[in-house]
């Protein structure tokens, strides 16, 4: 049932091209069937699932490696699933409205859909390595519908910044997955959050952890990589609403929630979630203040509360757990409602911007109705349960476990941010649907169209009833999410409002008045300067981060591909020098045995002896004729040694190969001046010097270093022993060109042809040259006796190097 309810997603996603050829409202209740179904097939496990039970299913993917594609469905899973086929559903429904008009509306269904799929196998899973491949889906399908209007720059621009900042961070969770599967020696995750106290007393754990925060952060827009959710709001607002309030951002703090049994309770964990949640929290409250647009101002808020859900992963205590599973519900049923209300109201008004917007509760009044309820429900006011959600995350500040003094700072944080939630929220409602009609405003607004209102209804309703007779039945629901999160031991408790008076009921309450005796000052809050430094800004930084590394990979560029054949040897040498010395100098030679040098004899010590000095007077000649010769040297006495070692085969070869290159060299020389020209410095050629030693040592020290590695047996025995009876011949080096390595040996034969091809095609080469009025004017010069014009000095001198122009250059 899990597996295909992923599958199916995936398989149905192209139906979302329907879109274009059925009537626009109509195709989007069709296609919400498929995450109804979902929802519904989720909802039928609740029972079973609040019950205690747990559904897996497994199929073998990499059997060698024991990896599994494993999913499994707990309480914690069971809450994202509904979220994300219950939303779903209602966005499925809504986009239809939203892009009635739209002829990529088929487009965008089958994003949307690959994305619901993604989300759907990301929950599910019970493999980190599944589970790093749907996270890395959910990013690109995100991508894909940011960058929905690509028509765009500044869609294209966030679009960009979300991939790379949350695929970036994907990488680092990938190591991170893998460094945590090695200390648990297993890549199942609930065989992972089992060896808790084993991770926790392993080395990897800190690297581990560490790299799993980076792709948590990314991936939930936390300090300092919240920037780029703010510039994700370019994408239609459907997805907006799917991705960035109730599902997409909220996967790092799945994540953290899932290993929370087995990685928390250490102070790394604490201090770093707490300070971290701490921080985005606050700053995404300050901020929100000062959006004008109204999907900006959203956005930040949800960086706020994402925040808070962050730190809430961090905190000790027996309330953090519910706190965390509350807000995660609370956030998504008024956060998505919002969202969906900011697209109606830019529908039918065509601006955002709450300085160009006013008194649309007269012209829009369900729109203005459902808006009011979830901000109410978003600042936190009684009776809604974003009231509940609040007094769960104050409960848990009270009473946090946390070290003294770092207890009162996170209690500060909390209150702080719940009022500026209180001001934010009155931002966003007193700016659209109060004071008089906004200037900048569509000629002619009315009500949206009620197909459009149906999802925000839906959210905003069940913010109302889920508080006032439903809450056993939601505390229920969550319980499950609470005991896959914190021990068995801990219970969720709601309440609508508290039968006694408590602290934290008194601080609930203090912030919603201080909330509300800011919003007197509201004009005045959002016209202050930033409190936040001006470099202290996440676009100028990645936009600088960019630049930077576009500049620095052109520079790095233009050193590399500079045109010089010189300059292109040199880079090789050294990159082939950097990579193999450091491991030859730290382990090629433990256990080195010196050559035994007794049977050496005399004609093996000259030929040793005359190949330096074949290099030496290469180096050295003041001809290029000296050259060519004091090179055959080196050829000659290579091949003296492969006689001596009875391998004629090869001196053959060696000769065949080295008599041919001198005379090639002898004929290109021909065409060339006589002596050689110095064009470097003496810097320069002592630079060239070193880098020609450092190679040569390298090889000189990878061939000594195989000759003495005793920790293998030869292989050339086994050459010797399988040519007969595998490659049928006796001729070893024969055998071994033509049969153990034929396929190497064809490749070589093939490059060779190529490069014969290549010679051919510019020796067949020759200029078209136009005839100018003169040459058509100029005489005919008298023929010569075998009839042919003779042509002049000149001339005859162009045309014997235009027949061979690789002479020429």
């Amino acid at each position: 049932m899990l597996l295909t309810s992923v599958l199916v997603t995936f398989a149905a996603a192209p139906l979302g091209l329907l879109a274009r050829y059925l009537p626009r409202p109509p195709i989007g209740w069709i296609l919400a069937l498929l995450p109804l179904a979902a929802f519904a097939a989720f909802a039928a496990q609740a029972p079973a699932i609040i019950a205690g039970e747990r559904m897996s299913q497994a199929i073998p993917w990499v059997a060698a490696m024991g990896i599994e594609l494993r999913f499994s469905l707990d309480g914690l899973s069971l809450l994202f699933t509904l979220l994300v086929s219950g939303i779903g559903t209602l966005i499925f429904i809504y986009t239809a409205y939203y892009l009635a008009g739209d002829p990529g509306m088929g487009r965008f269904y089958v994003y949307l859909t690959v994305f619901m799929g993604s989300m759907l196998g990301l929950v599910l899973a019970d493999n980190v390595l599944t589970l790093f491949i749907f996270w890395e889906l959910t990013s690109v399908s995100s991508y894909l519908l940011v960058g929905y209007k690509h028509d765009y720059a500044d869609a294209r621009r966030g679009a960009q910044m979300g991939l790379l900042v949350t695929v970036g961070g994907g990488l680092a969770l990938l190591v991170g997955l893998v460094l945590l599967s090695t200390a648990a020696g297993s890549y199942t995750i609930s065989e992972i959050i089992a060896a808790g106290e084993q991770l926790r007393a392993s080395s990897l754990y800190t690297p581990a952890l560490l790299l799993i925060f980076l792709g948590c952060f990314t991936k939930s827009a936390q300090f300092p990589f919240h920037f780029w959710l703010p510039n994700a709001m370019q994408a239609p607002t459907p997805a907006s609403a799917y991705l960035h309030s109730a599902t997409m951002v909220k996967a790092g703090v799945y994540l953290l929630a899932r290993l929370h049994p087995a990685l928390s309770e250490t102070p790394l964990w604490i201090y770093t979630l707490t300070s971290v949640g701490a921080i985005t929290m606050l700053i995404g409250a300050v901020v929100a203040n000062r959006r004008d647009d109204i999907k900006g101002l959203l956005a930040y808020s949800t960086i706020s509360k994402l925040g808070t859900m962050v730190l809430l992963a961090g905190m000790g205590g027996p309330e953090a757990p519910a706190a965390l599973v509350a807000t995660i519900l609370a956030h998504a049923l008024y956060k998505g409602a919002l969202f969906m209300l900011a697209g109606a109201v830019d529908h039918e008004a065509g601006t955002r911007s709450l300085s160009q917007l006013g008194g649309l509760r007269r012209l829009m009044p369900w729109t203005a109705a459902l808006a009011i309820l979830s901000s109410l429900s978003m600042a936190g006011v009684p009776i809604l349960f974003g009231f509940v959600a609040k007094e769960e995350q104050l409960y848990a500040a009270v009473d946090n476990g946390l070290p003294a003094g770092l207890d009162i700072v996170v209690l500060i944080a909390v209150v702080t941010s719940a009022v500026f939630g209180v001001l934010y929220a009155w931002r966003l409602v007193s700016g659209v649907f109060f004071g008089p009609l906004g200037s900048g405003m569509k000629a002619h607004v009315h009500e949206a169209p009620a197909g459009m209102l149906v999802g925000p209804a839906v959210l905003t309703t069940l913010s109302v009833i889920l508080p006032l007779g439903l809450l056993p039945a939601t505390a229920a629901l969550l319980q499950p999410a609470v005991n896959a999160i914190a021990d068995d031991g801990v219970k969720i408790s709601l309440y609508l409002i508290p039968s006694e008076l408590s602290l934290p009921l008194i601080l609930s309450m203090t912030a919603l008045l201080i909330g509300a005796v800011l919003t007197r000052f509201e004009p005045q809050i959002a016209a202050a300067p930033s409190p936040l430094p001006l470099w202290f800004n996440g676009d100028r930084i990645y936009d600088a981060a960019i630049n930077g590394m576009l500049q620095g990979a052109t520079s790095f560029t233009r050193t590399l591909q500079n045109g010089k054949l010189r300059s292109y040897m040199t880079w090789a040498v050294l990159a082939l020098v950097a990579v193999v010395m450091p491991p030859l100098v730290l382990f090629g030679f433990n256990g080195l045995v010196l050559p035994n040098l007794a049977g050496v004899g005399p004609f093996e010590l000259v030929s040793a002896l005359l190949i330096p000095v074949g290099v030496l007077a290469t180096l050295r000649a003041r001809s290029r004729l000296g050259a060519i010769i004091a090179s055959s040297i080196v050829g000659a006495m290579i091949a003296f040694l492969f006689v001596i070692y009875s391998a004629p085969d090869l001196a053959l070869t060696q000769l065949l190969i080295e008599t041919l290159a001198t005379v090639f060299l002898m004929l290109l020389f021909a065409v060339l001046p006589v002596g050689f020209e110095r064009l470097t410095s003496d810097s320069e050629r002592a630079r060239d010097g070193l880098i020609a030693g450092l190679a040569g040592l390298m090889m000189a020290g990878v061939a000594f270093a195989a000759a003495s590695n005793m920790q293998f047996a030869s292989i050339s025995q086994a050459f010797r022993a399988e040519s007969r009876s595998q490659g049928f011949g006796d001729n070893v080096v024969n055998v071994i060109l033509v049969d153990f390595r034929g396929f190497d040996t064809m490749g070589e034969i093939v490059v060779l042809f190529i490069a014969l091809l290549g010679i051919y095609a510019m020796l067949r080469l020759r200029p078209s040259v136009e005839p100018t009025r003169d040459d058509e004017e100029a005489p005919t010069p008298p023929a010569s006796l075998d009839g042919a014009t003779p042509p002049e000095h000149g001339q005859q001198e162009q045309q014997e190097t235009a027949s061979e122009p690789w002479l020429k250059a």
